[in-house]
């Protein structure tokens, strides 16, 4: 009876996901559903195992596939402080970035959800960087890093990595 309620409450979460205009917070789904926020977190590490398209940022929870146009993946390198500069470029295309990804000589793949789409996300990022004092994770690869990126369309993505090149942040084959 357990498993036929927690999966009922997991059909629950991805509705809620699915309907949702803008990320929902892990604390506003365990409100919603009537149960803490780690059964949030067991929730969703059991819907990504079984496919669904969930993403978890700052912001929240949001299925992956609500971040509509095409999506690509795109190698930059820069200081810290290009940061700001970097993800503007490609907000002021339209384009959303999804995720940082650094291939680290021990651990491999280190990969962590931004899901930065408007200056405001920016700042939030960058804020967070500033206030903890930490590092963003491009430090641990001489500023090397990927962004899996979503854009309205592909002319905008070109738009935003032909600005990229000109401000030498793009890494291109």
């Amino acid at each position: 009876m357990a498993a036929v309620a927690s999966e009922r409450r997991r059909d629950r979460l991805g509705r809620i996901l699915r309907d949702a205009d803008d990320p929902v917070t892990g604390s506003d789904l365990a409100k919603r559903l009537g149960v803490s926020r780690q059964v949030i977190v067991n929730d969703v590490a059991i819907l990504r195992a079984a496919g669904h398209p969930i993403v978890g940022s700052p912001k929240g929870y949001v299925l992956i596939d609500r971040v509509g146009g095409p999506t690509d993946v795109i190698a930059c390198r820069h200081v810290r402080d290009l940061g700001r500069e970097e993800l503007g470029i490609l907000v002021e295309h339209g384009v959303t970035v999804i995720d940082v990804v650094v291939e680290h000589a021990i651990y491999g793949e280190i990969r962590a959800n931004l899901l930065v789409e408007s200056r405001a996300d920016i700042e939030r990022y960058v804020g967070m960087l500033e206030r903890s004092g930490q590092s963003p994770l491009s430090a641990l690869t001489g500023g090397v890093h990927l962004h899996t990126v979503r854009s309205p369309n592909p002319d905008a993505l070109e738009a935003a990595k032909r600005e990229l090149r000109e401000a030498g942040l793009l890494i291109e084959d």
